[in-house]
């Protein structure tokens, strides 16, 4: 009782100290990202997701280790006058018992960093983790992304798919407690929508046909090329009979 309770208050005080260490080194070696990123916008009113960072955390999820319960990443995109867009995502180590929780965090860093080069307008904007329970080690590593970005966006993904159903969820934090007192974080939903580029929905569409599939059918480029080509005049021809509404007025 008594020396469980010290325990788990002695590893928070170590977290939260790990935490610290790296928020400084993040700020020294990142100063100007961390600026950048709070220059667009702080506050969050919508999430928009990319569907290949769906299949990332799937996929993600599929190669577990098998003593691993959940999975977690961080997710890569841009601010747009309130909204995130996420684009992209990685995975990122991690241990997890009823006990602890630990995960690379250098390792994150270090990633977002090197995608940042790849691509300047990317930046670290949240983070995600299989399943849809959040406990008090999601406020830990939360704590953590609020390093790295103003408003980090919290993405948990229902990979069990209970009733074949995939529930996502988008959460930021909100600060909760007493000035100079105790204090602390409140997980709070926040909407969000799954929009892809041309190509994500060409791939989109291709996975809906296998559903309920016993066999995987082969398309070959020329078959793919056609198929691209008719979803595009089958788009032209809705753009045609509204400018023609229009013109008839």
């Amino acid at each position: 009782g008594i020396n469980a309770e010290y325990g788990k208050q002695w590893y928070q005080r170590r977290v939260r100290g790990v935490l610290n260490y790296y928020t400084n080194y993040y700020y020294k070696s990142n100063l100007r990202m961390a600026t950048e990123a709070r220059a667009v916008a702080l506050p969050v009113r919508k999430v928009i997701i990319h569907p290949v960072v769906l299949f990332n955390i799937v996929d993600n999820y599929e190669r577990r280790h098998d003593n691993n319960k959940r999975v977690i990443g961080s997710l890569l995109g841009r601010y747009d006058k309130g909204v995130v867009i996420v684009t992209e995502s990685f995975a990122v180590p991690h241990q997890e018992t009823e006990e602890e929780v630990s995960m690379d965090m250098e390792y994150a860093m270090r990633i977002g960093e090197l995608q940042k080069k790849v691509n300047t307008n990317m930046y670290t904007v949240g983070w995600y983790s299989s399943g849809i329970v959040i406990n008090e080690y999601s406020s830990l590593i939360h704590a953590f992304y609020k390093c790295q970005c103003p408003t980090p966006v919290h993405l948990t993904i229902d990979t069990v798919m209970k009733d074949q159903k995939m529930k996502i969820n988008t959460h930021i934090t909100l600060p909760i407690g007493v000035k100079n007192g105790t204090e602390g974080c409140i997980f709070t939903p926040v909407p969000y929508s799954i929009h892809g580029a041309e190509a994500e929905q060409v791939s989109l569409k291709f996975f809906q046909q296998l559903r309920g599939a016993k066999k995987t059918p082969n398309f070959n480029d020329q078959e793919q090329i056609i198929t691209s080509c008719d979803d595009m005049i089958s788009q032209i021809n809705i753009v045609l009979t509204h400018i023609k509404k229009g013109v008839s007025g």
